[in-house]
């Protein structure tokens, strides 16, 4: 007699429920696989598994029983190897993949005139894939290779593009690549809002050819600010406050383009508080090298061809105290740049929603658990990658579809779909039966009525 079994039953249901209203593995995954067997099963059982506990395929048949299979729509329990081949499938298959789910979103309508474009990047344990390089770490692990991705999401939370390239890609070169591809789904004169680093004239002229508007933060060069500084002193100053925080601003048009220039009181306080601590370490990590100073000893020794370099140090002392030489005098100023003239309070409001990218960025790789890569072929990494971009966006739409859910966050929502669970029970003598627990308030706000679909209907005639 086989035992009663429970499993985490949440997932399915969003994978069910999305896939029910949209077709949506079956419009984006359907037919790529080629000869291979269960292709869009096995898509679903990745996306199950980032939504769940988020295991090494190596360990998913032994973590999650035969009856999930069934419920995702396998004939029989699929082998290790055939999920190992269909997740490079998914990455040889990649572009097929992202152009079929940018046509899924275009033709639902849910591309938004409003793009936020960001860049991150994720690092590997291992040093064998070819897309591995060093480079500006994010994670803060430069120590180790890592891949560059970059994401582009519309204003109601659904993303529209996903690039992947070399861990040594600069923003400003990858922004091309997410232009060449986020711009097959945008209507004309779309708006694409993103930070400093993909700030260059050649991006912003490639966008204003095609049709489209920019809105984009200045890079803060002393020499350019200063010169925007003295104009806003000298100008009539408008004002606007947006989470309670107070901002004065101007706004500037030169060469076609306008420039927004914005001052906070508190952005200065935080940010010149922020430099203070950093003098301050400074100032305390010297000590050690002033003492030595004071000694005579010296600060370093290297080896040459001729002998040893003694490297000694000299003490300048000071009338006044030091001042920090952090401070620029610009702090509390900012600057945006675009293409649209409009009121400053509206484009600044828009420039914040920026963050709508940045959750999405930590929601891959905190709630979907993006790290660590497990993987080491280039393939099977660009389909990994891809599994979890696309696991968020289903998580976005049964966001979209709630009904004023209570939940946003991937992290959480993940513990709330996990926490449903189905029971399968095997009773002695008779056929089994199926329950479905914990079909909380917040489950229902998340999934609606949708839940009782799976409710075992033959229990009433049981008993």
């Amino acid at each position: 007699m086989k035992s009663n079994v429970t499993f985490e039953f949440g997932n399915v249901i969003v994978l069910n429920k999305i896939n029910g209203r949209f077709g949506f593995f079956d419009s984006i995954f359907g037919g790529l696989g080629g000869k291979a067997k269960e292709f869009v099963q096995c898509a679903k059982l990745f996306s199950y598994n980032r939504l769940g506990k988020c295991v090494s395929i190596n360990r998913i048949l032994s973590v999650y029983p035969a009856e999930l299979f069934e419920h995702l729509g396998f004939e029989d329990v699929p082998r290790k190897r055939t999920l190992y081949r269909n997740l490079e499938r998914v990455g040889i298959r990649c572009n097929f993949v992202v152009d079929r789910y940018q046509r899924f979103i275009k033709l639902n309508r849910l591309v938004s005139e409003e793009q936020f474009v960001d860049f991150s990047s994720t690092y590997l344990e291992g040093g064998k894939c070819k897309l591995g390089k060093q480079g500006y770490s994010r994670d803060r692990r430069p120590d180790k290779p890592q891949i560059n991705f970059g994401i582009s999401t519309g204003i109601n939370n659904i993303p529209s593009a996903l690039t992947i390239q070399k861990g040594n890609v600069q923003d400003k070169k990858h922004f091309k690549a997410m232009f060449n591809l986020v711009r097959k789904v945008l209507p004309e004169n779309s708006v694409l809002i993103f930070d400093c680093g993909a700030n260059t004239a050649k991006n912003k002229e490639r966008i204003r050819k095609k049709g489209f508007h920019y809105l984009t933060l200045k890079a803060k060069k002393k020499k350019t600010y200063k010169k925007y500084v003295k104009l806003f002193r000298k100008t009539e100053k408008q004002t606007t406050t947006i989470n309670g925080i107070r901002y004065e601003h101007i706004k500037i048009v030169e060469d076609g383009e306008v420039n927004y220039v914005y001052y906070s009181e508190k952005l200065a306080k935080e940010q010149l508080a922020i430099k203070q601590r950093k003098f301050q370490k400074e100032l305390e990590k010297n000590d050690i090298k002033l003492r030595k100073v004071k000694k005579g000893k010296p600060l370093a020794t290297y080896i040459s061809k001729e002998g040893y370099i003694h490297a000694k140090g000299l003490l300048q002392k000071t009338f006044k105290d030091i001042p920090n030489p952090y401070i620029t005098g610009l702090e509390g100023y900012f600057i945006l740049e675009s293409s649209i003239s409009d009121e400053p309070e509206k484009i600044l409001k828009l420039y914040k929603d920026k963050d709508k990218a940045e959750k999405l960025i930590r929601n891959m790789k905190e709630g979907t658990e993006l790290r660590p890569m497990r993987h080491w072929s280039t393939p099977a990494i660009i389909g990994y990658i891809l599994i979890v971009f696309l696991t968020n966006c289903l998580l976005n739409l049964t966001l979209l579809l709630a009904n004023n859910p209570v939940v946003k966050n991937a992290k959480l929502l993940k513990k709330y779909l996990n926490n449903l669970t189905l029971t399968v029970v095997y009773p002695k003598n008779r056929f089994r039966f199926t329950i479905i627990s914990n079909v909380t308030p917040e489950i229902r706000s998340i999934l609606g009525n949708y839940v009782d679909k799976y409710e075992d209907k033959s229990l009433e005639l049981r008993w």
